[in-house]
């Protein structure tokens, strides 16, 4: 049976795994009028109606316009990758017997949570180098490295940062959860030798 803080730390870590990957194929990190871009895709076109709006997905690191986006793309997508990795190892030990936990799945769950954490915040504070380029300069006009210009930032880029912030939590949370269980296995030892 799963603890309250193990169904807490299993919805979270799927729940914002799915948010975080969300917000990578966001268009709306920066935008100016009818134009915004984000780490994986470009969107011209009104905003107000979306159907209108024409959109350039980036099928390769080559097709992402600066050096400092295709970093970006890069740790984001590595943060993401080992963010999805913790929840499967989470959603994994939901399965398995309750003595595993504690030294293989919860303790490397943790970890990947951790460094997904690391990662996504040194991608977000990379990204917006971006806007030095002139790719950027184009849309936002007199953007420099973290000076949106024109731009203003958009949802997508936010709703990234509250991903990570709620993602700090987890590993704390999974913690939690591996001392509820070793309480449980302790007590469950305790009260076999008494018997």
């Amino acid at each position: 049976m799963v603890s309250f803080m193990g169904f807490l730390w299993l919805t979270l870590s799927l729940t914002l795994s799915l948010i975080s990957g969300f917000s990578l194929m966001s268009p709306a990190w920066f935008r100016n009028g009818d134009v915004s871009f984000g780490v994986f895709v470009q969107c011209r076109g009104p905003i107000n109606t979306p159907c209108n709006q024409t959109c350039i997905f980036y099928k390769a690191l080559e097709e992402i316009p600066d050096v400092f986006s295709q970093t970006a793309a890069v740790i984001l997508f590595a943060g993401w990758l080992l963010l999805g990795f913790g929840a499967v190892l989470v959603l994994s030990w939901t399965i398995i017997p309750a003595g595993l936990c504690q030294r293989r799945l919860c303790t490397p769950a943790r970890y990947a949570q951790t460094a997904a954490v690391a990662v996504t915040i040194l991608g977000l504070l990379v990204f917006p180098f971006c806007l030095g380029s002139s790719f950027a300069k184009q849309i936002c006009v007199s953007s420099f490295i973290y000076i949106s210009g024109e731009c203003s930032l958009g949802w997508g880029y936010m709703m990234a940062i509250i991903t990570v912030m709620l993602s700090c939590f987890l590993p704390i949370i999974g913690r939690y959860n591996l001392n509820e269980i070793k309480t449980k296995i302790l007590k469950s030892k305790i009260a076999r030798s008494m018997v």
